[in-house]
């Protein structure tokens, strides 16, 4: 267990960038404006996603090589496709969840400093983290943030429940979940829940970076271990928000409506309205870390998910050679620091629409969702991919099944926007 607990890392890294907007956000806002409904669809989705992601560990362990490799022997045209997925969505999550953690730290700090100098200030100290301190820092950082994320969200959750639910209002209805608002909120949930189908990829370059750093190689049952530790933690406050928002909210006839920071800071006011003053340092505390979480890690991915993806299209075949290394070494840093400027840009361009782009950013990625999936799926059954390392059966069919249902409700989803045009939020 002592080398197991060394080896652990890269399963909290993608915990933390999986709870972020997918669950601060959208899960407290589906169980608030939906109820405890949700509750079965966030188990339902974490169900059908999970082989997926599983299949990255599986197949580090198997190759000694991420899924990217996997994704050219398949063809260089998977390789572009996922660069186009983060290509999409790395400088709208970075400059959108920047904003919403610098928005959420003005709030608990009390800082009367303007959004620009406030989000910059906190990309430049990020940009520092990860451009001195590696995947090293990183990976000791997000240990802490997790356990103290942890504590704090069951705090809250605790302290919601032992209220109990608010009282509905006469003649509430809740709002149709397959209409309007409601499928919009839907949709943005399956595709970021527990997050983007993207994300196993870049799961798979911290197992290696976590290999290049320790210099301890895990073996299938380790890194499954830490994966699963890592999913159950986003599966545990996944529900735990849903539930928050459904007691705190639903029923009241109150939306939480507006950007993510203003959904953040109604939240906040909820509690110490429904719950006490006592409980406002705990759950800023927990939304700050929520979010910032997010960004460090989603940050670092983009970085490593594009350099990597210029590496495999630069070079015949992907080889952990000195040559390769030294590439990734040399271009990492300035891939972060280009994705940084970017977001932040695009913040101060687009500031009253940067939800609105994160927004399609979670619904591209749900509708390209299927397709990641089915790379996985085809990497892990490759020839090159040992049998004991190979998924059971039963993932493979439950994979099936999930690829179909992602499918059906991305035709869906396209069919009400051709022809109900654009679904509101």
């Amino acid at each position: 267990m002592k080398d197991i607990l060394k080896k652990i890392g890269p399963g909290l890294l993608f915990a933390s960038s999986s709870i972020g907007t997918s669950h601060l956000v959208l899960s407290t806002r589906a169980g608030a404006h939906h109820g405890l409904v949700y509750l079965w669809i966030i188990i339902l989705c974490l169900i059908l996603k999970y082989p997926f992601f599983e299949f990255a560990p599986r197949y580090v362990s198997a190759t000694g090589h991420s899924l990217l490799r996997g994704y050219k022997k398949q063809g260089t045209w998977a390789v572009f496709m996922f660069m186009l997925i983060i290509g999409i969505s790395m400088f709208a999550v970075v400059g959108a969840v920047g904003a919403v953690s610098a928005g959420i730290l003005s709030t608990m700090l009390n800082f009367n400093i303007s959004m620009p100098i406030l989000l910059g200030g906190l990309l430049t100290l990020t940009a520092g983290l990860l451009a001195l301190g590696g995947y090293k820092a990183l990976d000791i950082f997000i240990k802490w943030l997790s356990a103290l994320l942890f504590i704090t969200v069951c705090i809250a959750f605790f302290a919601v429940l032992f209220k109990g639910p608010v009282e509905p209002v006469a003649g509430f209805v809740a709002p149709p979940i397959l209409q309007g608002a409601g499928l919009a909120l839907l949709i943005s949930l399956l595709g970021w829940m527990p997050t983007g189908m993207e994300a196993s990829a870049m799961h798979s370059f911290w197992v290696l970076e976590k290999e290049k750093v320790s210099g301890l190689k895990a073996n299938l049952r380790e890194s499954l271990f830490d994966f699963k530790l890592g999913y159950w933690m986003t599966v545990i406050l996944g529900l735990m928000f849903a539930l928050i928002g459904s007691f705190t909210v639903f029923g009241s006839g109150n939306l939480l409506e507006g950007s993510s920071t203003d959904i953040s800071n109604q939240l906040l006011q909820i509690f110490v309205t429904n719950v006490g003053a006592w409980s406002y340092p705990i759950i800023v505390i927990a939304a700050f870390g929520t979010i910032y979480g997010t960004l460090i890690t989603a940050w670092d991915a983009f970085a490593r998910g594009f350099i990597r993806s210029i590496r495999a299209l630069k070079f015949s075949t992907i080889e952990r050679n000195e040559e390769q290394e030294q590439f990734l070494s040399k271009y990492y840093p300035i891939t972060m620091i280009i994705i940084g400027i970017g977001g932040f840009l695009l913040f101060i361009l687009s500031q009253s629409n940067m939800i609105k782009m994160l927004e399609g950013a979670t619904i591209f990625s749900f509708v390209a969702g299927p397709v990641i999936a089915y790379l996985n799926l085809k990497s892990i059954q490759g020839e090159d991919i040992p049998e004991d390392h190979k998924p059971p059966q039963w993932m493979v069919v439950l994979s099936w099944i999930g690829i179909v249902l992602m499918l059906a409700f991305a035709a869906y989803y396209i069919f009400t926007l051709i022809t109900h045009g654009s679904v509101g939020h």
